[in-house]
């Protein structure tokens, strides 16, 4: 059974009501074309050059230096006091690694998370990158899980989700290139190729404790629940914006999906399948990732 608890201030928690390689390269995995999964590999430049030229590259545009968890030691600060308050009330746990990832809601909306995982549970955790402290932290039993499927993020077939996200970058591409005054560059943009359909183009994890059974209307639809069975993360924004391995692993899905692979039961279900977010229309949930609003970031004036 999955437990939640939610911390205002300091480091007591109070119960709520639901627990839940030296060249820089990046792998598309489970692409999937004509029924069929392949893997491609492709080299990327190295840190501090823009990604936008570089196609299939998920946050390409984003400026990484307006992150938060960018900044020297914030993230391995965040990780030590989650491990340092999540686990030492609990001793017998075996701690396994920490990550700091992106969670992807059931309403496809982007959220970074702190991952911790011990032999017996997996930790997910909102921290504030701003004050330091635990917000909010869940905690699943690895028993409890009872399907791992990794794969690539897709949405479904009517979904119009990728032709709006087509059409995002198309609008992105010519205000950003009209700022910097590259006209040459809007002049010469074709009439389609900068507004073609753009699925996610990413690599992702699930893990599953409801035993088969699908959600309930409520939980299907009802904006606020969350008490969803499964959790789906992905590699956080900032993995395709390191140079070296060792500044990219604490940002890497797929070092999390091989550790859950060696601790999970023989009876756990592991599958390698594509991902579906079930996402048909989700204007909202555009504008809320393409916006970052679910990470720590420096806003002009603001920062939240």
């Amino acid at each position: 059974m999955d437990d939640t608890f939610l911390q205002d201030e300091g480091p007591n928690f109070d119960r709520a009501t639901l627990e839940i390689k030296s060249e820089n390269t990046f792998l598309e995995s489970q692409n999937v074309r004509d029924g069929k999964e392949t893997s491609t590999e492709r080299t990327l430049p190295g840190p501090g050059v823009p990604l936008a030229g570089v196609p299939g590259i998920p946050y390409a545009r984003i400026d990484c230096h307006t992150f938060f968890s960018d900044r020297n030691e914030v993230v391995e600060k965040a990780l030590a006091d989650c491990k340092r308050d999540l686990l030492t009330s609990t001793e017998e746990e075996e701690f396994v690694g920490a990550w700091f990832l992106t969670e992807i809601s059931i309403w496809d909306t982007e959220k970074e998370r702190l991952v911790l995982l011990t032999k017996e549970s997996l930790y997910w955790v909102k921290y504030d990158l701003i004050s330091l402290k635990i917000i909010e932290y869940h905690r699943i039993s690895l028993t409890d899980v009872d399907t791992l499927v990794a794969g690539e993020l897709v949405y479904p077939p009517t979904s119009i989700l990728p032709r709006l996200n087509g059409l995002a970058e198309g609008v992105s591409t010519i205000l950003h290139n009209a700022i910097r005054q590259e006209w040459s560059s809007i002049t010469s943009l074709s009439s389609t190729a900068h507004f073609e359909p753009r699925g996610r183009n990413m690599f992702g994890v699930r893990l599953m404790w409801n035993k088969g059974e699908s959600l309930s209307l409520d939980q299907r639809w009802n904006p606020f629940t969350r008490n969803i069975p499964w959790l789906t993360f992905t590699s956080h924004p900032l993995y395709w914006h390191k140079g070296s391995d060792s500044n990219k692993a604490k940002y890497d899905v797929q070092a999390l999906h091989l550790a859950l692979k060696n601790l999970l039961s023989t009876s756990c279900q592991i599958l390698d399948n594509p991902i579906i977010i079930e996402n048909y229309v989700g204007i909202g949930s555009l504008v809320h990732n393409r916006t970052g609003l679910g990470f720590f970031k420096i806003r002009g004036k603001f920062s939240f």
